[in-house]
């Protein structure tokens, strides 16, 4: 490590030394980032090294692969690193608009989705008007979702589409406003140094580790500007890979009006922030849902994504293990993240019930609507291969 301050010292204040672990896609240790010019440097994702004097290419994950760190190499040193939780909230508080201590705020988001083909599918604006974490009003306005959200003291009213955001629709807000979203996810993790070049440039990146020094590395990864606090690339979800450019300072706070996510390398998401701006609210009534607004307060919430946090896996009849099949287990997952019931409605008839049971025994981390847990109804898909 050289002697500028590393990007986890900034982050949470305590330097942590370099760990070793190997990802694809070309990731490097050396001795220290590159300065580069961020205002000139394009990031994004592509097929092929092109990286130049002024864009760093990162090529697409489409696999994973890590190895377990030595311990006997004198440079690789144990250390204790910070909390995750720590440095969720300190690059939370330096990227995007997530932070408790940000300024009520209004923006505007273009966003195109994109299939496997490269056709856009779907496309719309989403807008928001935020005052605190339980005081905002959510816009959406496409071919696929027309709806607003009003957080008030009184609860969470809807009004037009009455269906949740799926995982895209949420990700057109996350990706931009929230862009540590992913890291909160990540179980018993902490959190390392590292640096990966591209050509000429380099980007000073965090990495996680599983277990005492020496685990396997998780594939999640965000990477920043060397010196400095601007977040430009994170490995989150699945082979979900987003770049972060034209970066504007808002409130002290590093935002991306140009946000790309691809998928295994293809376009998945095109964000473009056409406004952000303070919003000097001082009428305590806002938002003021219509009469016709549905309140939600108490609602069973179905259609989004639940995390598991405890899992295990089916121990199919001995009469099956050598097929390969499918299992479809409706669910409902109460407020505490225990499973209510489990219904498997699709598959062979004899794998059904340890579907069932297997499901059953699962905990969920709970589903939350400003800040309280609700009753969530999901599917489940399990297969034997």
């Amino acid at each position: 490590m050289n002697s500028a301050p590393s990007i986890l010292a900034r982050a949470i204040g305590s330097a942590l030394v370099l760990i070793a672990a190997s990802f694809p896609c070309n990731a490097q240790e050396i001795s220290g980032p590159v300065a580069l010019n961020a205002a000139a440097i394009t990031v994004l994702v592509g097929e092929t090294d092109q990286s130049s004097g002024s864009k760093i290419v990162i090529p697409p994950e489409v696999s994973w692969t890590a190895r377990i760190a030595s311990n006997t190499n004198p440079e690789h040193k144990t250390v204790t690193s910070a909390s995750l939780p720590t440095w969720i909230e300190k690059a939370s508080a330096m990227n995007g608009l997530n932070s408790p201590e940000v300024s009520p705020w209004h923006t505007v988001i273009e966003w195109d989705q994109f299939d496997e083909d490269g056709d856009n599918t779907h496309s719309g604006v989403f807008e928001e008007y935020w005052v605190s974490p339980t005081r905002y009003q959510r816009i959406y306005k496409g071919d696929s979702l027309n709806q607003t959200d009003y957080a008030t003291s009184a609860g969470l009213f809807r009004s037009g589409d009455q269906r949740w955001p799926n995982r895209a629709e949420l990700q057109v807000r996350s990706e931009v406003l929230d862009p540590v979203a992913f890291a909160r996810t990540l179980q018993n993790v902490e959190p390392f140094e590292q640096v990966r070049t591209f050509g000429t440039h380099s980007l000073a990146c965090v990495s996680f580790k599983n277990g005492p020094p020496g685990g396997f590395s998780a594939p999640a990864q965000y990477c920043f500007e060397p010196n400095s606090s601007v977040l430009r690339y994170v490995r989150g979800f699945g082979w979900f890979q987003t770049t972060y450019n034209d970066i504007e300072t808002f409130g002290g706070h590093n935002c991306a009006r140009t946000v790309d996510v691809t998928d295994g390398g293809k376009l998945f998401l095109k964000l473009r922030v056409k406004l952000i701006e303070a919003f000097p609210n001082k009428d305590e009534a806002f938002p003021q849902p219509p009469p016709d607004a549905v309140n939600l307060s108490g609602k069973r919430v179905t259609g989004v994504a639940v995390q598991t946090i405890k899992q295990t896996f089916p121990n199919w009849p001995a009469n099956l293990r050598q097929q390969h099949f499918k299992v479809l287990v409706q669910i409902v997952i109460g407020k505490d993240g225990h499973v209510l019931s489990a219904n498997a409605v699709d598959g062979p008839q004899n794998a059904r019930i340890t579907a069932e049971e297997t499901v059953q025994s699962w905990t969920f981390r709970p589903y939350l609507v400003l800040g309280q847990p609700v009753e969530v109804e999901s599917k489940i898909i399990l297969q034997c291969n």
